[in-house]
C-alpha cells in the first residue's frame, strides 16, 4: 500500500510539473512576441520617425540658405561658395534620408517581427515617401536656383527665384502628416508593447491559476479514493464519539483502509445495540444531568448535593379534571403530549432542566452550570414568555388534538417562577436516585402557580426572580402575599414581556395599576377603588384589578388593623 500511495503522489507531482512547464512555455512565447515588438520599434519605427524629423529640418535649412544669400546684397565669392557647398550637402543628406527611409519602410513591411498592422502601415509609407521625394527634389532644384543666380550676380532674378519658393509651402503639411504617421506608428507599437506586457502579467496569472486548479483536481483525482475513505472514517468516528451512529460505511478496497472500515462497521453495530437500550431510558433523564452527575474521569456517579441559587418553574392546566372527563384515554395522552412537548421545548431551548411531570403539572429548574452565572432567572422568564404563544397554538388546535367538535374545552395553562437558594444534587436510595431540587423555593413556586387563580393571571414570578431579570423583562407588581403554608410574605409580579416589547395598552395598564396599588396600601379606599376602576377601563378583564376591587369592598366594611402592612394571606394551595 505504501508503494502504491507513493506512486500516486509522485504522479500528481509530475502532472503539476507538466502543467507549470506548459505555463512557462506560454509565458516565454508571449515574452518573445513582446521582444519582437520592441525590436521593431528600435529597428524601424524610431529610425523612420527620426529621418522624417531630419527631413523637415534640412528642407527648412535649404530655404533659409536661399533667403540669406539673396538678402546680403552682393555677397563675396567665398560666401557664395560656402552656401553652395552647404546646399549640396543638404541635397545629399535629403537623398540619403529618402533612400534610408524607403529602405526601412520596405524592409519593415516585410519583417515578421512587426505585426500585420505595422507592416501594412509601413508599406503605405513607402508610396507616400516616394511621392514626397519627387516634390522635395523639385523644391531642392528651386532652392538651388537663387544661389546659382547670385553667383552670376543676377541679384534681381535671384530674389525673384526666392519668392517662388513660397509655391512649395504645400510641402510642410505633407511632411508634417508623414511625421505624424511615423510618430503614431511608434506610439501604437509602444502601446501594443505595454498591452502585451500587461497581457503577459494577466495571462501568466491566469495560466498559473488554471494550472493550480488543474493540478489541484489532478491531485484530487489521484488521492480521491484515499481521501474519501479517510474522510468517511474520520466523520464517522466523530459522529460515533458524539453518539450518532451512521449506516455501515462502504468497503471499497481490500487494503488497510478496507480492513479499518470493516472493523469500524463491526464496532458501530455493537454500539448501536447498546445505544438502543440507552435510548429507551434516555427519555426519562436529561442528558445534561447525566453529564453533570457522572464523573467523566471514572464514569462513576457523583453522590453529592449543594446549595445554589435556582429558579424553579411550575405549571399546570386549568380545569384539567373537567377536560379529562370529556376525553378518552388516548385523547388525554395526546393533549398532554402536545402540552408537555411545547413546555419542554421552550425550557430546553433556554437552558432549563425538566425535573418531572406530575399529572398535568410540569416542574423544571434553571441554575448553573446549565445557565451562565445569574442568567438562570432571565432564561426562565424568556422560556415562559415563549410558552404563551405555544400554548395559545394548542388552544387553537385543541379541536383537532382532542377530536371534539362540540363542547370544546378551554385550554389555559397557569405558570409560576420562584428564585431562591435551593438544595440541588443527586438524592435517593441505594437503588433509586434522582437529580432534583428540594427546599422552600420549590414550595413557593408550586404555591405561586396556584395563586394565579386568585388574580386571574397566567404567569407569576417572585421578587428574587424579578430582581435578577428586571433589566431584560417587563413586569408589574401584583401584591405582597403570604402563600399557603408559609409565614414569610412574598412580593409577586406578573411577567408581561421581554424588555422593550410591551405593547402600549399593557404598559398603560401597568402604570395605572401601580398607582392604584399604592393607594390601596395606603388604605385610601375610595381613591384606590377609582384607580382600579380606571384599570378596568383600560382592560375590562384585568384579573388583579377585579380582585383588589373585591377586597376594597370588604375592607370598606371591615377595615384592616392600623399597623396593616399590605400583606394578603392566600388560601390557595
Amino acid at each position: 500500500m505504501g508503494r502504491t500511495l507513493r506512486t500516486k503522489i509522485m504522479s500528481g507531482v509530475i502532472a503539476l510539473l507538466v502543467l507549470f512547464t506548459v505555463a512557462l512555455a506560454v509565458t516565454l512565447h508571449m515574452v518573445y512576441d513582446s521582444d519582437n515588438e520592441v525590436a521593431g520599434i528600435n529597428e524601424y519605427h524610431l529610425p523612420i520617425l527620426s529621418r522624417l524629423n531630419s527631413l523637415d529640418v534640412i528642407t527648412y535649412e535649404i530655404e533659409l540658405l536661399a533667403h540669406r544669400i539673396t538678402g546680403q546684397g552682393a555677397p563675396s565669392a567665398q560666401r557664395i561658395q560656402e552656401v553652395s557647398n552647404r546646399s549640396k550637402e543638404c541635397h545629399e543628406e535629403i537623398d540619403a534620408i529618402f533612400s534610408e527611409t524607403i529602405l526601412l519602410c520596405e524592409k519593415g513591411s516585410q519583417d515578421a517581427k512587426n505585426d500585420l498592422a505595422d507592416r501594412l502601415e509601413m508599406a503605405r509609407l513607402v508610396g507616400e515617401v516616394q511621392s514626397l521625394e519627387t516634390e522635395i527634389h523639385r523644391f531642392c532644384l528651386a532652392s538651388t536656383l537663387p544661389i546659382e543666380l547670385t553667383a552670376q550676380s543676377k541679384m534681381q532674378e535671384a530674389q525673384t527665384a526666392v519668392l517662388k519658393l513660397r509655391d512649395f509651402e504645400y510641402l510642410d503639411p505633407i511632411i508634417s502628416k508623414l511625421r505624424q504617421k511615423a510618430n503614431r506608428l511608434a506610439l501604437n507599437s509602444l502601446a501594443e508593447t505595454r498591452a502585451n506586457i500587461s497581457s503577459i502579467i494577466w495571462t501568466n496569472a491566469f495560466i498559473f491559476l488554471v494550472a493550480s486548479i488543474l493540478g489541484f483536481f489532478v491531485f484530487l483525482l489521484i488521492t480521491g479514493r484515499l481521501q474519501k475513505a479517510f474522510h468517511r472514517l474520520n466523520s464517522a468516528f466523530h459522529e460515533t464519539a458524539d453518539g450518532k451512529y451512521s449506516d455501515p460505511l462502504p468497503v471499497t478496497s481490500t487494503d488497510e483502509i478496507g480492513e479499518l472500515t470493516t472493523s469500524f462497521n463491526t464496532m458501530v453495530d455493537q454500539l448501536k445495540s447498546k445505544e438502543k437500550l440507552r435510548e429507551a431510558f434516555g427519555q426519562f433523564l436529561d442528558p445534561r444531568i447525566v453529564a453533570n452527575v457522572v464523573n467523566p474521569a471514572t464514569g462513576e456517579l457523583r453522590h453529592s448535593a449543594d446549595r445554589r441559587k435556582v429558579t424553579i418553574f411550575f405549571s399546570d392546566i386549568a380545569g384539567f379534571s373537567g377536560i379529562g372527563e370529556q376525553l378518552t384515554a388516548d385523547n388525554i395522552v395526546g393533549l398532554l403530549n402536545h402540552y408537555f412537548t411545547a413546555a419542554t421545548t421552550c425550557i430546553r431551548q433556554h437552558h432549563g432542566i425538566v425535573d418531572k411531570f406530575i399529572g398535568d403539572a410540569v416542574m423544571a429548574f434553571w441554575t448553573t452550570p446549565f445557565s451562565e452565572g445569574e442568567d438562570h432567572a432571565r432564561d426562565a422568564c424568556f422560556a415562559c414568555l415563549e410558552m404563551r404563544p405555544a400554548f395559545a397554538k394548542i388552544e387553537q388546535e385543541i379541536s383537532q388534538i382532542t377530536g371534539l367538535r362540540r363542547n370544546i374545552p378551554k385550554f389555559h395553562v397557569r405558570m409560576a417562577l420562584a428564585t431562591g437558594d435551593t438544595l440541588i444534587g443527586t438524592i435517593g436510595s441505594a437503588t433509586t436516585k434522582s437529580f432534583t431540587v428540594i427546599g422552600d423555593t420549590v414550595n413557593i413556586a408550586s404555591r405561586l402557580e396556584g395563586v394565579n387563580k386568585v388574580y386571574g393571571t397566567d404567569l407569576i414570578i417572585n421578587e428574587d426572580c424579578y430582581r435578577l431579570a428586571e433589566l431584560e423583562i417587563e413586569a408589574r407588581e401584583i401584591d405582597f402575599v403570604t402563600v399557603y403554608g408559609k409565614t414569610e410574605p412574598v412580593r409577586i409580579y406578573e411577567l408581561l414581556s421581554k424588555m422593550g416589547q410591551l405593547d402600549p395598552k399593557t404598559a398603560e395598564l401597568r402604570d395605572a395599576f401601580a398607582i392604584a396599588l399604592q393607594l390601596y396600601r395606603e388604605q385610601k379606599w375610595n381613591e384606590a377603588e377609582k384607580a382600579f376602576q380606571n384599570c378596568l377601563k383600560i382592560s375590562k378583564n384585568d384579573g388583579p384589578s377585579i380582585e383588589f376591587l373585591t377586597r376594597i369592598a370588604t375592607f370598606a366594611r371591615t377595615p384592616p388593623p392600623k399597623d396593616w402592612n399590605g400583606v394578603w394571606q392566600t388560601a390557595s394551595k
